[in-house]
């Protein structure tokens, strides 16, 4: 099963904030490692109740692992400055 390139794509997509610290800091390789790793076991997992799964179970339990491993926080929208009013030196949110 093919899972680091799915979830490194993700996670630049809905997480470029955690993408950018982990490749900064150096360490994105070993979290993909981990990751993979972690994929890898949870395929066992859902598939250890047959000795020789069918392609059509293979494929729902990697699904089902894309599915529950690639999952990111929804992001924040960015505040803009213009969302914000200067009135008598206090600053409140527009709205």
């Amino acid at each position: 099963m093919e899972f680091k390139e799915p979830y490194l794509l993700a996670m630049r997509e809905s997480a470029p904030e955690m993408f950018m610290q982990l490749r900064k800091s150096g360490q994105l390789e070993q979290h993909l490692q981990e990751k993979s790793v972690q994929a890898h076991q949870l395929l066992r997992e859902l598939l250890s109740h047959s000795p020789n799964p069918s392609l059509p179970e293979r494929r729902e339990a990697e699904e089902q692992v894309r599915a529950t491993l690639i999952d990111f926080p929804p992001r924040e929208p960015p505040r803009r400055e213009a969302e914000f009013a200067d009135y008598a030196g206090r600053r409140w949110v527009a709205g």
